[in-house]
């Protein structure tokens, strides 16, 4: 009988949706950077709401504190 493998790294890291929602999440947040300054006030809060709204979404699947308390304990 071999024996059981251990399962690697956190369990929501290892379902391909949520691993598909942290690659985007993360590219998100990057255009947030990349891209301020090259747009709109107006489109810049359509981007960071996308980014947060992805964020939210995450932290909850992964058990995390929730962006917007993180946010206002910095405050």
């Amino acid at each position: 009988m071999t024996p059981r493998t251990k399962p690697r790294g956190h369990p929501a890291k290892q379902d391909p949706d949520i691993d598909r929602l942290f690659r985007t999440m993360r590219a998100t947040v990057e255009l947030v950077r990349d891209l301020d300054g090259r747009l709109s006030p107006d489109a810049m809060v359509h981007l960071r709401a996308s980014a947060l709204g992805m964020m939210t979404a995450y932290a909850e699947i992964a058990g995390l504190p929730a962006p917007i308390q993180i946010l206002g304990e910095q405050q």
